[in-house]
């Protein structure tokens, strides 16, 4: 990274001499003096385990006094600037990266009335204030040598530490750029895909109103009921499917909001026993609602219901076809414990990577998400409980656990 030009030099030390007097629209214009900036640019370098440590930081780490100007960086940093990188030291972060909006304030950077929605200025003011490790994201408009200007989109980390009595600050950047344009790309295709999902399913529904009805089970060949229907089917899995990854995004970035309701422990049974065994990998299994307690609950109906999908879901896959698939719902010391039991037998040399990301026994790409998102969406979200036992005299069963509400 090249250092551009920023603020006049002649401009920087005036503020610097009449900081007291500056106003600001934001953060304080306070300056400390070259000679000040010097003095703690000496105590860092004199720190060797100090340096090293934030040497063996692999991103961009600049060095703050409590005025937010600069006194160090770490050795990447230094690469970064180059031959520039003497130049930087006094100044703040948005004067070093040459950001439209340093100029404008009285006081340089932090002080212009743009600061007040900068995310790099509120961290470090933050951790400043409160002494408290503080992260934003920050969409810095950096000016170039030719004049054009460029957006950069960064998340920065602000944390404190102490040296020699005195406080310093470290300000981590990270260059977001992609992570932020995939998120862009992820919602617009889940947009997309799933508007146009809905007008297949819209128009095979108006020819199913006009079409004599299908059963499943019912031997009708090749009829264009027996067509409708499976294409319904399938409309309606794949709606499932990308729902279901959309909310696993969101989750992992911890965005997924949960939407609480009354929900009664049979209803979820029932749903999912009646949902499943009309879907094709589900049509050669026998799924059997086993005795259960009929608690009421206070969660996410939708993220419920993925949950135990997915339990239900993996037990068809993993159990040879004609094999009874159980469903249950007990009560254990104040909480339910919802049951999918097959009767498969989960090897114990995989039983510790069940639940890590994109793990499977499985071969096919795409697979490995579902006991991951078990307990992601079971315990962060819902404040469950996930896991399972398997066993040969008894198969698989994978476990749920959540609070239930006190009867009345």
């Amino acid at each position: 990274m090249c250092k551009t030009n920023s603020i006049d030099t002649e401009i920087l030390n005036a503020a610097m001499e009449l900081s007291e007097e500056i106003t600001t629209y934001f953060a304080s214009p306070e300056r400390s003096s070259h000679e000040e900036v010097a003095r703690q640019t000496d105590i860092l370098i004199r720190n060797d385990m100090l340096m090293t440590a934030f040497d063996a930081v692999p991103i961009t780490l600049l060095i703050l006094n409590n005025n937010r100007q600069i006194i160090g960086a770490n050795s990447l940093t230094q690469e970064q600037f180059g031959d520039a990188f003497q130049d930087v030291f006094g100044k703040r972060p948005g004067e070093a990266f040459n950001c439209i909006h340093a100029s404008n304030g009285p006081g340089g950077c932090g002080t212009a009335k743009a600061c007040n929605s900068c995310g790099a200025v509120r961290a470090i003011v933050k951790c400043i204030d409160s002494g408290k490790k503080t992260s934003h994201e920050c969409c810095l408009q950096a000016r170039g040598k030719d004049g054009s200007i460029r957006c950069l989109d960064l998340k920065v980390t602000v944390s404190e530490f102490p040296v020699d009595g005195k406080s310093f600050y470290s300000l981590v950047i990270e260059d977001i750029a992609q992570s932020k344009r995939l998120e862009v790309f992820q919602q617009l295709f889940f947009h997309d895909i799933l508007n146009t999902i809905g007008c297949i399913k819209g128009y095979v529904d108006i020819i199913q109103y006009s079409t004599p009805s299908y059963s499943p089970g019912q031997q009708v060949g090749d009829s264009e009921s027996y067509i409708l229907h499976h294409l319904a089917s399938l409309c309606e899995q794949l709606n499932n499917e990308v729902t279901a990854h959309r909310e696993l995004l969101s989750a992992e970035n911890g965005e997924l909001v949960v939407q609480r309701e009354h929900v009664r422990t049979m209803d979820i049974l029932h749903a999912l026993a009646v949902h499943y065994q009309k879907l094709e990998i589900g049509q050669d299994h026998l799924i059997v609602i086993l005795p259960s307690c009929n608690r009421m609950l206070v969660t996410d109906r939708l993220l419920l219901m993925r949950i135990m999908g997915n339990m239900l879901k993996n037990a068809i896959e993993a159990s040879p076809p004609k094999s009874r698939i159980t469903l249950q719902c007990t009560e254990e010391n104040g909480q339910v414990v919802f049951l999918v039991n097959n009767p498969g037998v989960i090897p114990e040399e995989i039983w510790y990577q069940i639940f890590k990301r994109s793990f499977s026994t499985k071969q096919s790409v795409e697979r490995g998400i579902g006991t991951y998102s078990m307990r992601l969406l079971g315990e962060q979200y819902l404040g469950g409980q996930v896991d399972f036992t398997s066993q040969e005299d008894t198969g698989t069963t994978f476990r749920f656990r959540l609070q239930s509400m006190p009867e009345q």
